[in-house]
């Protein structure tokens, strides 16, 4: 536990450091706002496990402003955002929190009651770097990725975009959302993250990380697999870091 409020110290420490903005960046930067009006309302949560415990995150949207909650035992907050830019043909977001810090967000795929959103806190440059900041690649991991939220009302749950037997040069596999099968080894599913593109899994005292990445053949894909036995530095470990694929072929 300790290491855990450790953690999230050194996240609000980082926080803390973040760029915050003045009125001299605002009117700086005036002129390139967008001021469409911003067509999404109500409250989108999306709720994801961490060190064993689940945390929701919550945008609720208004023409003006966005509400960001965050709930749960690792970390809790909330702020409101004041709009200062929207485009909508890029369907980007730009805002301002009470503290001064920015955020950018981009919005895609939206249903009757999911909404698929990637967030970023402009940590170096603030304004500039929002208004500089591209729409992220459909595959993007940083800044946790892109990440579908639930209208309020609704419920909808993650699960792994593949499911079978694989097998690569030396190993096989069955896959499904639940559980995996490795080395003989029944695994069953502790968390699945799609932005980062992630699934946990625990067996006995160990966990086991797998990254995925899709190839251009459609009846194969890239896994990174790995064994922990500190749950908290397998968190830790994000998709950019890792090193090694393993080529697997559905049977």
């Amino acid at each position: 536990m300790m290491k855990s409020i450790l953690i999230v110290t050194i996240a609000l420490f980082l926080s803390s450091c973040s760029y915050k903005n003045s009125k001299e960046d605002i009117e700086k930067h005036k002129k390139e706002f967008i001021y469409d009006a911003f067509p999404y309302q109500g409250e989108y949560s999306w709720s994801f496990q961490l060190m064993g415990s689940t945390q929701e995150s919550i945008h609720t949207f208004f023409a003006d402003s966005i509400l960001y909650e965050m709930k749960g035992k690792i970390h809790s907050t909330d702020y409101p955002m004041k709009k200062l830019s929207f485009n909508s043909k890029q369907n980007k977001w730009i805002g301002e929190s009470t503290d001064k810090k920015v955020y950018v967000l981009f919005f895609k795929n939206k249903t009757d009651s999911t909404l698929t959103i990637y967030k970023r806190l402009c940590k170096t440059n603030g304004l500039k770097e929002a208004l500089q900041f591209t729409k992220p690649k459909e595959d993007a991991t940083e800044d946790h990725g892109w990440n579908t939220y639930t209208l309020k009302g609704y419920k909808t749950t993650e699960s792994l975009p593949f499911s079978g037997t694989f097998s690569s040069k030396t190993n096989t596999i069955t896959v499904s959302d639940t559980s995996f099968v490795y080395n003989n080894k029944p695994i069953k599913k502790l968390s699945y993250h799609s932005g980062g593109r992630r699934w946990v899994g625990k067996y006995e005292n160990q966990y086991l990380l797998i990254f995925y990445q899709k190839t251009k053949e459609s009846d194969s894909l890239q896994l990174h697999i790995n064994w922990y036995d500190d749950l908290e530095l397998l968190y830790k470990t994000k998709y950019n870091s890792i090193k090694g694929w393993t080529t697997y072929k559905k049977q």
